[in-house]
């Protein structure tokens, strides 16, 4: 099993973990024509990845088993995020033939790691029931109906 950063050759193969994720979760019907949501997050994918957007994925065999994407946004400063820097994670997906043997983990410290060495200060979620005990395993509190992790401060701005 291999972890790493997706590159822009992994686009077809982000799509299809991303398509499952959204049949998944009832977000797109078996039968829907997803044509256009294809054109759009590929598009997206390509012009995004490495700038405002990364993503991680776990391999087995050289196929995408699972990933893990960090959407980065600057905001206006406030009392607990001084820089503004905050990252939101989204598309955690493990193939149903891999879960619970600690992927997802795996994929969310990689997050963790790149925001600890990006000095963004935090990070936030929306989680399905199903994955709030991950979650919270990582060091991350509900808030709302979000889940959240501050990192440590950095000194200078």
């Amino acid at each position: 099993m291999k972890i790493a950063a997706l590159g822009l050759e992994d686009v077809d193969a982000f799509w299809r973990l991303r398509l499952q994720l959204f049949k998944e979760l009832g977000e797109v019907a078996a039968d829907a024509d997803v044509r256009e949501l294809e054109t759009a997050t590929k598009t997206y994918y390509l012009h995004h990845l490495q700038k405002d957007f990364v993503s991680w994925g776990a391999f087995d065999d050289n196929q995408l088993i699972a990933l893990c994407s960090l959407c980065l946004i600057q905001r206006l400063p406030y009392q607990e995020n001084l820089s503004g820097r905050e990252g939101y994670i989204l598309n955690v997906y493990t193939c149903p033939a891999y879960r619970r043997q600690g992927i997802a983990g795996r994929l969310i410290g990689e997050v963790i790691k790149y925001a600890e060495d990006s000095q963004i200060c935090r990070l936030w979620l929306n989680s399905s029931e199903a994955g709030k005990r991950l979650y919270t395993q990582l060091g991350f509190e509900e808030k709302g109906d979000e889940m959240e992790r501050f990192l440590p401060r950095i000194s200078s701005i």
